[in-house]
């Protein structure tokens, strides 16, 4: 029988945020704030399909969670993952690996002055229409990976603004932009799930020869990674299944 791997997103696929589950006193804690508070929470229908591929197939997780924010995801991984939008491997013994590290080490550094650029214009933006958010470049093992805004005040009209601005101005720039909620990401185009997830793919095959890949996520952001797999499964409530039902 052929081996299964499962590549799967986290946020809002296995699990989300309290305000996004439905109301109810089953909802299982799967992942927690740096206080130890607990913050995502596992439907028992995500639960239940988690079960069943830990029974039938080996679970890969990939995410844009950093090392620190996966550390907190308290779900059983012990083969490793994909971490940081796919710029670190993560082996099973929990380090990072080192070659593939270099790898987006090498690509970060010619993507650092165009991230330092837009860091400012939207900062200028921001303080012409005072308006409060914070810009971070996000870095992981010394590595500046992305370029993160959000509202201080979760005043989502004043990152329609930046978002459109980013758009506009960003449109000849290699990068690509990933909005959701309060939370707008700005990622070099080098920084993808999918160029990890395929190696990771390609790997697996020259140990096990014929294996089933299976993608799962909920963001449009996904799609590049799980279209490297046999087959796409989607949540219901997500990003891709209500751009498929409006087309």
């Amino acid at each position: 029988m052929l081996k299964k791997f499962l590549f799967v997103d986290l946020d809002d696929t296995l699990f989300q945020s309290r305000r996004k589950c439905p109301a109810r006193d089953d909802l299982i804690p799967a992942a927690y704030l740096k206080d130890g508070s607990a913050h995502s929470f596992a439907t028992p229908t995500q639960g239940s399909l988690f079960a069943l591929f830990q029974r039938e197939a080996t679970i890969i997780p990939v995410t844009a969670r950093n090392a620190d924010a996966f550390r907190r995801v308290r779900l059983d991984f012990p083969h490793g993952g994909i971490i940081d939008y796919g710029g670190v491997i993560i082996a099973p013994d929990g380090r990072p690996e080192t070659p593939w590290l270099e790898r987006s080490a090498a690509l970060a550094a010619r993507a650092l002055a165009m991230l330092k650029a837009l860091h400012q214009r939207i900062e200028t933006q921001a303080v012409a229409s005072g308006a409060t958010v914070r810009v971070r470049i996000i870095k992981d093992f010394g590595i500046p990976f992305y370029l993160c805004a959000k509202s201080q005040e979760g005043d989502e009209d004043a990152l329609d603004a930046i978002e459109a601005m980013v758009r506009h101005d960003g449109a000849a720039l290699p990068l690509r932009v990933h909005r959701n909620g309060n939370n707008l990401a700005m990622l070099p185009d080098w920084l993808d799930k999918r160029p990890a997830v395929e190696h990771m793919i390609e790997r697996l095959r020259r140990a096990h020869g014929e294996i089933i890949t299976i993608g799962m996520g909920d963001s449009l952001s996904d799609l590049a990674f799980m279209h490297a797999c046999d087959y796409a499964l989607v949540p219901r409530a997500s990003q891709i299944a209500a751009r498929m039902e409006a087309a």
